[in-house]
């Protein structure tokens, strides 16, 4: 807003070019502003993917190593008592279950399986 300001200022005492300019130095400046956020974003997704991938290879060495330290207990009931005062971490896996109810799946399913568009297709001709 000052900026436009400025612009209707100058409007009334210089010339059409310095008008022009001072538009184009505006349009780079938010510009810049634009870029310079998204670079931003883009860091900082990149940072949280390091700092992912890092937690996931600490829990595979962590996994690792006592599965190692059971299998290396002189005796069953030794490595058993180990295995259940260092439990494991599991690593990740996706949700296997269903996050849609038992009628949103069959509406679906039912979308999915209609060829002929009879469910779907709208007379739009009578509007």
């Amino acid at each position: 807003q000052d900026v436009d300001l400025q612009i209707k200022a100058v409007v009334s005492t210089q010339s059409t070019g310095e008008l022009d300019d001072m538009r184009r130095r505006q349009v780079e400046r938010q510009q810049l502003e634009k870029h310079n956020e998204l670079i931003g974003q883009l860091k900082a997704a990149e940072a949280r993917n390091r700092i992912r991938l890092l937690r996931i290879r600490y829990n595979n060495i962590r996994n690792s190593e006592v599965e190692q330290m059971v299998a290396y207990q002189p005796t069953s009931i030794r490595a058993v008592r180990l295995q259940a005062l260092v439990p494991q971490h599991e690593p990740y896996t996706l949700p296997t279950h269903d996050s849609m109810l038992k009628n949103d799946r069959q509406r679906v399913e039912e979308l999915i399986d209609d060829d002929e568009m009879c469910t779907t297709k709208r007379d739009l001709t009578c509007i």
